[in-house]
Order: C-alpha cells, then structure tokens, then sequence
C-alpha cells in the first residue's frame, strides 16, 4: 500500500473551513487531536508554541484533509494553505533510505503511537510525512496522537 494519505492544510478560521468540509464538500469528521508545539517546530519549521488543534476530515485510508487550526499569535509565520503532504507506505524503511537521496533532512519522530512509523523530508520546499503501521482511530471525538 503506497497512496497519499492526507494533506494538511494550515487554516487562520478552521472552524468555518471545517463547517465547509463537512457541510458543502459532504465530509465527515474523523477526530481532532491536539500537537505539540516541539511536533510542529521539528515538522513544520514553526516557531516555539503550545501547539495547535487538528481535525481530521474525510473517510477511509486516502483523500484526507487535515485541518490545521494557526493560533492566532503565529498566523504572521504561519500562513494559510499547504503545509505538508502525508503519504502511507508498507516499506517503511525502504521508503525512508530511497528519501534520502532526494532529501537532506529526513528526520524520523516518535509518532506517540505503538507500532506507528514516521518520517518527514522536505522536498521543493515542501514538508512531507510517510507513515508505516498507522490505523486510524475513526470517528473517534478526540485523540492525544502527536503526529500531524
């Protein structure tokens, strides 16, 4: 299994692009969950922070969106659109070796999950996420995970 997971969109008023997801678009909420501030810091190059609040929108194991809601105080340094694109991958490690001839910054996190892996690389000015061994926690209302 080799997709494309979710991207993960930074949003300056989440709650009314949420309320379009699921009401116009048709998605549904699949949790929300809070990330550390040191998680974005190494992830997405953000400045030192409390965290941020995500929710997940869709269905299934592709074609997710992950809602990143900017605090007020860092939306000069975080603007709204594309933050990073996350993969899922079944060769991990495979995955992991083939970035680093394209990536100079492959930098693997302790996803806060047993049995989930995860990696991040920037490529074209873009951060991106491949995980290995994930399995949602569906339509569950929130999660304590730490990874985005």
């Amino acid at each position: 299994m080799k997709q494309l997971h979710h991207v993960v969109m930074r949003s300056h008023s989440a709650e009314a692009f949420i309320g379009f997801l699921t009401d116009v678009a048709g998605m549904e909420v699949q949790f929300q969950m809070r990330v550390p501030g040191e998680v974005l810091e190494a992830t997405l190059g953000w400045p030192p922070s409390d965290g941020a609040d995500v929710t997940m929108v869709g269905s299934g194991d592709a074609g997710l969106i992950e809602v990143l809601d900017v605090p007020e105080h860092l939306r000069d340094v975080a603007p709204e659109g594309l933050a990073a694109l996350s993969f899922l991958t079944d060769d991990f490690s495979g995955a992991k070796e083939r970035a680093t001839t394209f990536a100079s910054d492959v930098t693997q996190f302790d996803a806060g999950a047993s049995g989930v892996e995860l990696f991040f690389c920037t490529i074209g000015g873009v951060p991106v996420e491949f995980m290995g061994g994930y399995a949602p926690e569906a339509n569950s209302e929130s999660s304590d995970a730490t990874n985005s």
